[in-house]
Formats: C-alpha cells, sequence, structure tokens
C-alpha cells in the first residue's frame, strides 16, 4: 500500500488533508483516485489506514479508517555530520543514512571540502536533501523524517553545544581508538554525534579542534574508505553497538 506523510496538523479526527509535494506524487505520479486504500504516517509517531475521499486543487481529502502508534526508531538518538561531497555523493549518504535510522543530517563544509556553493545553490541542495530524506523514510517504513541542518562551517560546528551522549570523529589518522575500545568503556550510550569528513577528510588543525570540543578521534580500519563509504559504515557499526541493527 502506497505510503505519506501528513503533518499531525492535516488530520482532525477521522478527516486528513495531503497537500504540497505528497499532493503532487499520489496525484500525477501514483494516478490514484478517490476509493483508493492508502497508509499516512505523522510526525508524532501515528501511522493511518485511510482511504481517499475527493480530490481538490490544492489538497486531497482523506478519511482515516485505522491509526496505531508504530515504534520503528531506533532507541540511538543519532546525528550525522557530513563534509560537503561532490556530485550527487551527498544524496546517497542521505538516502542511505536515513534507511539505517539517523535522527538529524548536519551537512558541514571544512579545509578539503571541494564544492564551492552560493546561497542560491545552498538553498536548492538542502530542499533536494530534504525530498531525499521524505522519500527514503516513506520506503523504510520509518515513522520520522530526518531533520536536515543548514550547511555550517566545521569550526562553527564543533564548537556547538551537544551535551548528552557520545561526540565522534573518523579520521584516517587515527590508527588505534577503535568503536569496540569505545563500547568496551561504553556500554549505555543513548545518544551520537558522528562527523564524518568529506573527500580530503581533515587536516590536523581541523583534527585538535575536534579532540579540543570533547570529541572522540576513531578509526574505521587501516584501509581508506570514500567519504560516503566512511559515513555509511560508520552509522551502521554505531546502531550495532548501540541501536537496533543486528
Amino acid at each position: 500500500m502506497h505510503r505519506f506523510f501528513v503533518p499531525k496538523k492535516n488530520i482532525q479526527g477521522v478527516r486528513g488533508k495531503i497537500d504540497g509535494q505528497e499532493l503532487e506524487h499520489l496525484r500525477k505520479v501514483l494516478r490514484l483516485r478517490p476509493g483508493d486504500h492508502i497508509t499516512v504516517f505523522d510526525d508524532s509517531g501515528y501511522e493511518h489506514e485511510a482511504i481517499i475521499r475527493s480530490f481538490a486543487v490544492e489538497r486531497c481529502e482523506i478519511e482515516i479508517i485505522s491509526s496505531d502508534r508504530i515504534e520503528r526508531e531506533s532507541p540511538l538518538d543519532m546525528t550525522l555530520a557530513v563534509g560537503l561531497t561532490k556530485g550527487e555523493k551527498m544524496d546517497f549518504v542521505v538516502e542511505k543514512a536515513t534507511e539505517l535510522g539517523v535522527q538529524v543530517i548536519a551537512p558541514f563544509v571544512s579545509a578539503f571540502t571541494v564544492p564551492k556553493l552560493d546561497n542560491d545553490k545552498v538553498e536548492r541542495r538542502t530542499a533536494r536533501w530534504q525530498k531525499i530524506a521524505l522519500s527514503a523514510a516513506k520506503q523504510s517504513a520509518r515513522s520520522r523524517i530526518p531533520e536536515i541542518r543548514p550547511l555550517c562551517k566545521f569550526g562553527d560546528f564543533v564548537q556547538q553545544s551537544f551535551p548528552d551522549g557520545v561526540k565522534l570523529l573518523f579520521w584516517e589518522k587515527e590508527e588505534q581508538r577503535t568503536l569496540l575500545d569505545l563500547s568496551r568503556e561504553k556500554n549505555n550510550v543513548r545518544s551520537a554525534l558522528l562527523v564524518v569528513g568529506a573527500e580530503g577528510g581533515f587536516n590536523e588543525t581541523e583534527a585538535n579542534a575536534a579532540r579540543e570540543h570533547g570529541f572522540n578521534l576513531m578509526s574505521l580500519g587501516p584501509r581508506i574508505l570514500r567519504a560516503e563509504t566512511a559515513a555509511l559504515t560508520a552509522v551502521s557499526l554505531v546502531q550495532f553497538l548501540w541501536g537496533d541493527l543486528g
């Protein structure tokens, strides 16, 4: 059954409405009609079985048949901060990180970041990532769509407050300390901030700044991984150790 996101504010009792991007997909791509059954999920953790009742110019009216609170989110609250990559690699990271259960995705620019984006391009990229996250959340039957943070500078990002949980920066020059080592010290992590660089990784100054602000510098093994591989490997390992993967 086709699945759509409907904000809680658009549901009143057994009546609801679908608009915006989701309406376009429902009407023009899937070509659904009144009487068709669909599944919708809102931003409060509920999933609803519904029937399409009618269409107007800018909305679709639905009737809620049944509602259930779903528990498909990881117990680990995870933020993935990733250096801006070339081409469509960031699109891939956003999609797969959403499937793996990341709650917040925070792109940044650092010393080795190659793409140089003006404000208009940043806005277009951010809007694209939000659409990708929505689509991936629907496909993976998540009950929450990841938040896409505004693009920021690495130096500003590492200074932001993150009072709970662990802060991890994955750096190819860290050859000793691994996630397995950390898991032996911390077996009850409920919140994690993961930072992975762009194609060139991080320089010494950036790594030292992260360390000074409480980040644990971590290794992902002896091989050099591509930026997108490193990001998704880190997410998968952290979900396995402290989340719900495996």
